[in-house]
Protein backbone atom coordinates (compact mmCIF):
# COMPACT_ATOMS: atom_id res chain seq x y z
CA UNK A 1 0.00 0.00 0.00
CA UNK A 2 1.04 3.75 -1.03
CA UNK A 3 0.47 6.52 1.02
CA UNK A 4 0.79 10.00 -0.07
CA UNK A 5 0.08 13.78 1.42
CA UNK A 6 -0.11 17.20 0.15
CA UNK A 7 -1.56 19.99 1.70
CA UNK A 8 -3.44 22.67 -0.21
CA UNK A 9 -3.25 26.16 0.86
CA UNK A 10 -5.56 29.81 0.18
CA UNK A 11 -7.43 32.22 1.91
CA UNK A 12 -11.06 32.44 2.24
CA UNK A 13 -12.98 35.87 2.45
CA UNK A 14 -16.14 35.20 4.41
CA UNK A 15 -18.39 33.59 7.07
CA UNK A 16 -20.23 30.77 5.87
CA UNK A 17 -18.14 30.85 2.40
CA UNK A 18 -17.76 27.38 0.48
CA UNK A 19 -14.71 27.01 -0.96
CA UNK A 20 -15.03 23.86 -3.27
CA UNK A 21 -11.88 21.83 -3.51
CA UNK A 22 -12.87 19.22 -5.56
CA UNK A 23 -10.48 19.11 -8.65
CA UNK A 24 -7.37 19.91 -6.22
CA UNK A 25 -8.39 16.29 -4.76
CA UNK A 26 -8.99 14.55 -7.80
CA UNK A 27 -5.51 16.39 -9.34
CA UNK A 28 -4.15 14.45 -6.31
CA UNK A 29 -5.40 11.33 -6.59
CA UNK A 30 -3.88 11.28 -10.83
CA UNK A 31 -1.20 12.90 -9.35
CA UNK A 32 -0.38 9.71 -7.35
CA UNK A 33 -1.45 7.24 -9.96
CA UNK A 34 -3.85 5.52 -7.07
CA UNK A 35 -6.30 3.03 -8.83
CA UNK A 36 -8.14 1.55 -5.45
CA UNK A 37 -7.68 3.22 -2.34
CA UNK A 38 -9.30 5.97 -0.08
CA UNK A 39 -8.47 9.83 0.32
CA UNK A 40 -8.74 11.70 3.59
CA UNK A 41 -9.40 15.63 3.15
CA UNK A 42 -8.96 17.15 6.70
CA UNK A 43 -9.36 20.91 8.25
CA UNK A 44 -6.60 21.17 10.86
CA UNK A 45 -8.69 24.27 11.72
CA UNK A 46 -11.30 24.20 14.55
CA UNK A 47 -13.32 26.80 12.69
CA UNK A 48 -13.46 24.98 8.88
CA UNK A 49 -14.63 22.14 8.47
CA UNK A 50 -14.87 19.90 5.10
CA UNK A 51 -18.10 18.27 3.76
CA UNK A 52 -19.26 16.86 0.36
CA UNK A 53 -22.45 18.20 -0.35
CA UNK A 54 -24.37 19.35 -3.41
CA UNK A 55 -22.87 22.24 -5.41
CA UNK A 56 -25.96 24.53 -6.15
CA UNK A 57 -26.54 27.82 -5.32
CA UNK A 58 -29.63 27.54 -3.81
CA UNK A 59 -28.63 24.89 -1.19
CA UNK A 60 -25.30 27.09 -0.03
CA UNK A 61 -27.48 29.64 0.46
CA UNK A 62 -30.35 27.57 2.17
CA UNK A 63 -27.77 26.43 4.68
CA UNK A 64 -26.48 29.88 5.80
CA UNK A 65 -29.74 30.81 6.54
CA UNK A 66 -30.47 28.19 8.64
CA UNK A 67 -26.92 28.03 10.02
CA UNK A 68 -27.15 31.70 11.04
CA UNK A 69 -30.45 30.37 12.47
CA UNK A 70 -29.59 27.67 14.43
CA UNK A 71 -26.79 29.05 15.79
CA UNK A 72 -26.78 32.94 15.71
CA UNK A 73 -23.11 34.86 15.34
CA UNK A 74 -24.38 37.61 17.61
CA UNK A 75 -25.87 35.54 20.44
CA UNK A 76 -23.97 35.01 24.12
CA UNK A 77 -21.32 32.48 23.87
CA UNK A 78 -19.03 31.97 26.85
CA UNK A 79 -16.26 31.32 24.69
CA UNK A 80 -16.50 34.76 23.95
CA UNK A 81 -16.28 36.26 27.68
CA UNK A 82 -13.30 37.01 28.44
CA UNK A 83 -14.34 37.79 32.02
CA UNK A 84 -14.52 33.81 32.28
CA UNK A 85 -12.38 32.41 29.27
CA UNK A 86 -8.96 31.87 30.94
CA UNK A 87 -7.90 28.89 28.07
CA UNK A 88 -6.34 29.82 24.29
CA UNK A 89 -6.90 33.12 23.97
CA UNK A 90 -5.07 34.30 20.49
CA UNK A 91 -6.59 37.94 21.06
CA UNK A 92 -4.02 38.31 23.37
CA UNK A 93 -0.98 37.14 21.44
CA UNK A 94 -2.32 39.45 18.02
CA UNK A 95 -4.68 42.18 20.31
CA UNK A 96 -7.67 41.78 18.41
CA UNK A 97 -10.73 39.98 18.29
CA UNK A 98 -9.82 36.49 16.61
CA UNK A 99 -10.87 34.86 19.90
CA UNK A 100 -14.52 35.82 19.97
CA UNK A 101 -15.81 33.51 17.89
CA UNK A 102 -18.35 30.96 19.56
CA UNK A 103 -20.59 30.60 16.80
CA UNK A 104 -17.98 28.96 14.54
CA UNK A 105 -16.60 26.54 17.18
CA UNK A 106 -19.98 25.18 17.85
CA UNK A 107 -20.89 24.90 14.61
CA UNK A 108 -17.71 22.98 13.07
CA UNK A 109 -18.74 20.91 16.09
CA UNK A 110 -21.39 19.88 14.34
CA UNK A 111 -20.19 19.97 11.09
CA UNK A 112 -16.93 18.19 11.15
CA UNK A 113 -13.22 18.08 10.04
CA UNK A 114 -12.87 15.65 7.45
CA UNK A 115 -14.40 13.34 5.09
CA UNK A 116 -13.12 10.03 4.01
CA UNK A 117 -13.91 9.28 0.23
CA UNK A 118 -13.10 5.80 -1.88
CA UNK A 119 -10.70 5.78 -4.64
CA UNK A 120 -12.19 2.83 -7.25
CA UNK A 121 -10.41 2.18 -10.51
CA UNK A 122 -8.70 5.70 -10.45
CA UNK A 123 -11.86 7.73 -10.10
CA UNK A 124 -12.69 9.90 -6.55
CA UNK A 125 -16.36 8.37 -5.92
CA UNK A 126 -18.16 11.00 -5.35
CA UNK A 127 -21.89 10.94 -6.10
CA UNK A 128 -23.06 12.83 -9.55
CA UNK A 129 -23.95 15.77 -7.57
CA UNK A 130 -21.56 15.53 -5.29
CA UNK A 131 -19.03 18.43 -4.73
CA UNK A 132 -15.85 18.32 -2.00
CA UNK A 133 -16.08 21.67 -0.20
CA UNK A 134 -14.09 23.32 2.44
CA UNK A 135 -16.82 25.98 4.59
CA UNK A 136 -15.14 28.86 6.59
CA UNK A 137 -17.13 28.88 9.93
CA UNK A 138 -15.31 32.55 10.92
CA UNK A 139 -13.93 35.17 9.06
CA UNK A 140 -11.19 35.76 6.09
CA UNK A 141 -8.24 33.62 6.89
CA UNK A 142 -5.20 32.12 5.71
CA UNK A 143 -5.98 28.24 5.77
CA UNK A 144 -4.34 25.02 5.00
CA UNK A 145 -6.22 21.31 3.78
CA UNK A 146 -4.52 18.65 4.32
CA UNK A 147 -5.12 15.20 2.21
CA UNK A 148 -3.74 12.22 2.28
CA UNK A 149 -4.42 8.95 -0.09
CA UNK A 150 -4.04 5.12 0.94
CA UNK A 151 -3.83 2.94 -1.61
CA UNK A 152 -2.50 1.21 -4.82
Amino acid sequence: MKIFNKTIEFKTTKYLEFVDITEEVKKFIIDNQIVNGQVLIYSPHTTLAIRVNEKEKGFTEDFKDFMTKLIPPKKYYRHNDLKIRTENLQCDLVGDTDCLNGHSHCTHFLMGASENIPIIEGKLMLGIWQWVFAIELDSARKRRVIMQIMGE
